[in-house]
């Protein structure tokens, strides 16, 4: 089996890949959860070093992933500060 070899691209600002552009246009930046140990490590390291980041709705972090239903429909965007546990159920509910 083969595939095509992706290269690297932007995931925020106008140089965004499309598909980046187009999730977080449909589900957009609702905070890290304050209450993940590394939330506020995050929201300082971006303060620190790209505060631009935390403008908008653009992907603010690693790992921020997008559940997406059979039709292509953004169900929801979960940031790093969401644990693996709490996005199963929602998986599940579209099986």
């Amino acid at each position: 089996m083969t595939f095509q070899i992706f290269e690297k691209g932007d995931v925020r600002g106008e140089t965004a890949q499309p598909l980046f552009k187009y999730l977080t246009e449909q589900k957009g930046f609702k905070g890290f959860d304050k209450d993940h140990p590394i939330a506020a490590k995050l929201t300082e390291a971006l303060k620190a070093n790209f505060p631009e980041y935390l403008e908008g709705d653009g992907i603010k972090w690693n790992f921020t992933k997008f559940l997406i239903d059979r039709e292509g429909k953004v169900v929801e965007r979960f940031e790093p500060t969401t644990d693996p546990e709490k996005i199963a159920p929602e998986i599940e509910k579209l099986l």
